[in-house]
C-alpha cells in the first residue's frame, strides 16, 4: 500500500513537471521582442570604411563540401574552429574528426562546438567524439546543453554553421555537419550552399568579424566542455586520417586558395546575438533593409513560417520591387513542421504580392541565400521562420561582387526551372522541365492534421 501510495505521488509529480515543462517551453519564449536597428546601423558602418582583401567561392554540391572542408583542416597550421548545428558521427562527421584529430595531432589547436540538444541527441555516447577531445591541443564544448530545471531553453539552439583555419580562410553556409550534406555516404542528400572565404585577416575583414563572434558564443556560461576519453576509437581516429590522406593526399597536400577564389569587392558578417534566449528580430531587420537595395530580390529559403510583422515586411518589399521566393513545394520538403505551415499559410503569403517558386526536384531544398540586384549576395544559415530570427544563433554573409551574384543567379536557374510558380489567385504554372509530383493522400492528411495542432506553437517550428 505504501508503495503504491508512493508511485502515485511520483506520478503526481511527474505529470506537474511535465506540464510546467510544456508551458514554459511554449509560453516563455511567447513574447517577441522588437529590433532597434543596430545589425544594420553597424553594417552601413563598415560599409564606410576601408575593405580588406577578401576573395570567395561558392560551395554547390556534397562530394566538393566535404573535401573542401578537409583541405581547410589540413591546411591549418596553427588554429581550427569548427562550429555545427548537428554534427553526427556518420561516414563524413568521422572524416571530419578524423582530420581535425590528424590536425591536432600536429600542434594545431582545435575548438569544436556543437548545438547542446543535437550534441546529446546524436553525440553524448559517442566514442569517437570522446577520444578526440581527449587529445590534448583539443576542446569540444557543447552549446546550452539540456538543463532540465529551465526546458524553455529546448528552443535557444546554436545554428550557426562555420570552419575557421588561421584566423585567415573559412567555409559558412547552410550545411549541417552530416552525411545528409557532406560527401556520397548515401543516396539521399539535401540541396545547400556554402561559400569559402580567403582573407588577409585584416582588423575590418569578415574573417576577423567572424572570430569575435565565435569568441562570444564559446564563452557562454551555459555551454559544457566535454570530457574526453581515450579508447579504441583513438586508435580508429588515427587509422581514418591516414586512410584519408592515401586517398586524398593530392588535393589535401597543396591548394592555390588565389587560384579557387574570385575577388570581391566587399565581405561583411551579420550575426544575431550570441545568447541562449529570446532575441530582437535584429538579422531579419537588417536582412529586410538589405532586400530594399535592391529591384530584383531572389530568396531562397527551405521554409517559410513567418508572423505578422515578417509577412508585413514581405510586403511592403514586394509593393515597391520583384520579390521572388523559391521554397520547397510540400512533396519536396524533408521538413513536416515547415511544410505544414505552409499548406495552411499559403494563401496568406501569395496575399502579399510575393512571387512563390515551389521546387519539386526530388530533393529537398535546403540553401538559405539572398540575391539582391546585380551584386549583392547572402549566404548563411538563416531561414524565413520565426526560429531563425527570435529564437536561434544566425549568422549571414554579404558578398558585394556581380560575378558572385550572376553565379549564384544562374544557379538557381535549375531549381526555378523544376518549380510551380504559385499564382495570386491560388492557381500555379509550371517551369519548363517542371515533372509533376503528387502528395500521398496520408502524408497530405498528415500535413492538414499537423497544420492545425501545431497552430499554437508557430513560433517554436
Amino acid at each position: 500500500m505504501k508503495r503504491k501510495h508512493i508511485l502515485k505521488w511520483l506520478g503526481i509529480a511527474l505529470g506537474a513537471y511535465l506540464l510546467y515543462g510544456v508551458l514554459t517551453a511554449i509560453l516563455v519564449p511567447l513574447p517577441q521582442k522588437e529590433a532597434a536597428g543596430e545589425l544594420w546601423s553597424q553594417y552601413e558602418a563598415r560599409l564606410s570604411e576601408d575593405a580588406s582583401q577578401e576573395r570567395v567561392r561558392s560551395i554547390e554540391d556534397t562530394d566538393s563540401a566535404l573535401l573542401w572542408r578537409l583541405q581547410l583542416i589540413e591546411s591549418a597550421e596553427r588554429e581550427v574552429i569548427f562550429s555545427t548545428f548537428d554534427l553526427r558521427a556518420d561516414g563524413s562527421g568521422q572524416d571530419l574528426m578524423a582530420a581535425l584529430y590528424g590536425a591536432a595531432q600536429r600542434g594545431v589547436r582545435v575548438r569544436i562546438i556543437v548545438d547542446g540538444l543535437n550534441g546529446f541527441l546524436h553525440l553524448q555516447n559517442s566514442g569517437v567524439l570522446r577520444a578526440l577531445a581527449a587529445e590534448e591541443n583539443v576542446e569540444v564544448r557543447f552549446y546550452d546543453p539540456i538543463d532540465l530545471l529551465r526546458p524553455w531553453k529546448l528552443n535557444y539552439r546554436l545554428h550557426d554553421k562555420y570552419l575557421i583555419a588561421d584566423g585567415s580562410k573559412y567555409i559558412l553556409g547552410g550545411r549541417n555537419s552530416n552525411d545528409l550534406f557532406l560527401g556520397s555516404y548515401q543516396e539521399n542528400q539535401n540541396i545547400d550552399r556554402d561559400v569559402l572565404v580567403v582573407s588577409d585577416g585584416g582588423e575590418g575583414s569578415s574573417v576577423s568579424q567572424l572570430l569575435t563572434y565565435f569568441e562570444s558564443v564559446w564563452s557562454q556560461p551555459e555551454n559544457k566542455t566535454i570530457t574526453g576519453k581515450t579508447s579504441s576509437q583513438t586508435d580508429a581516429l588515427q587509422e581514418r586520417y591516414a586512410a584519408l590522406c592515401a586517398v586524398h593526399g593530392k588535393e589535401l597536400a597543396a591548394v592555390d586558395w588565389e587560384v579557387e577564389t574570385a575577388a570581391v569587392t566587399h565581405v561583411s558578417l551579420l550575426s544575431g546575438s550570441p545568447r541562449a534566449e529570446a532575441k530582437a528580430p535584429e538579422l531579419w531587420d537588417a536582412l529586410v533593409c538589405l532586400m530594399a537595395q535592391g529591384d530584383d530580390v531572389l530568396l531562397q529559403t527551405p521554409y517559410i513560417i513567418c508572423n505578422d510583422k515578417m509577412y508585413n515586411d514581405l510586403e511592403a518589399l514586394a509593393e515597391t520591387r520583384q520579390l521572388r521566393v523559391l521554397t520547397n513545394a510540400i512533396e519536396n520538403g524533408a521538413n513536416p513542421s515547415g511544410c505544414s505551415d505552409y499548406l495552411r499559410e499559403k494563401q496568406n503569403i501569395l496575399s502579399r504580392g510575393v512571387d512563390v517558386y515551389e521546387v519539386v526536384c526530388g530533393q529537398s531544398l535546403h540553401t538559405k541565400t539572398i540575391l539582391i540586384g546585380n551584386d549583392l549576395s547572402v549566404v548563411g544559415s538563416f531561414n524565413a521562420d520565426m526560429r531563425s530570427a527570435y529564437l536561434d544563433t544566425e549568422l549571414m554573409l554579404v558578398i558585394e561582387s556581380e560575378e558572385v551574384n550572376a553565379a549564384l543567379r544562374q544557379e538557381s536557374v535549375q531549381y526555378i526551372d523544376q518549380s510551380r510558380l504559385a499564382l495570386h489567385d491560388g492557381g500555379t504554372e509550371h517551369g519548363a522541365r517542371f515533372e509533376e509530383m503528387t502528395l500521398p493522400w496520408a502524408k497530405r492528411a498528415l500535413y492538414t492534421i499537423l497544420s492545425v495542432v501545431q497552430r499554437p506553437i508557430r513560433h517554436l517550428l
